[in-house]
């Protein structure tokens, strides 16, 4: 307990400076949490470090940040169809030559290239666009779904949200998270007005929960397909990068989709 603790303040000192900050060196920032985090997934899913698919991954990931560093002026569209379209054909063309990369594989560490690229992508450009008391507010958000679900699901939870993929988690512990983070929500709108309405949020904050909620059950059905507890050991006590941010993922590209962003 005492490590788990010790890191979190250590994660949330170097987490905070360059978000205070933010400008480049926040996006910079996501960047390299989501290359460690594709590096995480590659481990999961069993596909050889430092080889070409490997780095080929990392390269569609830094492509996919390209429009938000501040020395270029690249069309986002443009960037995202090509790299898209690149690494579809690159990662089906690979499992004609290596007999133990299946289609599987190429599925997984194309979404997977995708989903943690876009997931940090939209994290920064949120940052960017909507600023930093925007960004934390979405971001405390998580985290009251998070706890309010851990605590309300310890105390009244009875009935299994996913039980074939976290057998611990409740359908009455994901309401209650839902329920907190909207209370919160509701607070820090009184007291900085993070967001330009209640009615937004309420229907920012409900966004955030459910799709926290679901990315979270995602990973969770990921390392369970391919029978993994942990996505790394980075973060002693709290695992990989995948395990502490998996819901944010969701939750930006979740608000990008519903132009939130």
């Amino acid at each position: 307990m005492k490590e788990r603790v010790i890191t979190g303040i250590i994660i949330l000192i170097l987490f905070m400076i360059p978000f205070y900050v933010g400008a480049f060196w926040f996006t910079y920032l996501a960047l390299i949490l989501a290359i460690i985090a594709f590096h995480e997934l590659t481990t999961i899913i069993k596909i050889r470090k430092y080889g070409t698919k490997y780095f080929v991954g990392i390269i569609g990931i830094v492509l996919l940040f390209l429009p938000l560093l501040p020395f270029l002026n690249v069309t986002f569209e443009i960037i995202q169809i090509k790299v898209l379209l690149a690494l579809v054909l690159f990662f089906l063309t690979s499992t004609i030559f290596n007999i133990e990369y299946s289609i599987e594989k190429a599925g997984t560490l194309l979404i997977g290239v995708l989903y943690i690229g876009f997931g940090f992508v939209f994290l920064a450009e949120a940052r960017i666009d909507e600023g930093l008391i925007w960004t934390l507010a979405v971001l405390i958000s998580i985290w009251a779904t998070d706890s309010g679900a851990y605590f309300v699901g310890r105390k009244f939870g009875k009935r299994k949200l996913a039980p074939n993929v976290s057998p611990n988690k409740t359908i009455e512990g994901s309401v209650g998270g839902i329920i907190i983070a909207l209370i919160i929500g509701l607070v820090m709108q009184a007291s900085f007005h993070p967001f330009a309405s209640y009615g937004e949020t309420l229907l920012l904050i409900f966004i955030v929960s459910i799709a926290g909620q679901v990315g979270d059950l995602v990973e969770s059905a990921l390392k369970r397909h391919f029978k993994v507890k942990d996505s790394g050991k980075l973060l002693p006590g709290h695992g990989g990068i995948l395990d502490r941010l998996d819901s944010w993922i969701f939750v930006f590209i979740g608000l990008k989709l519903v132009g939130l962003i």
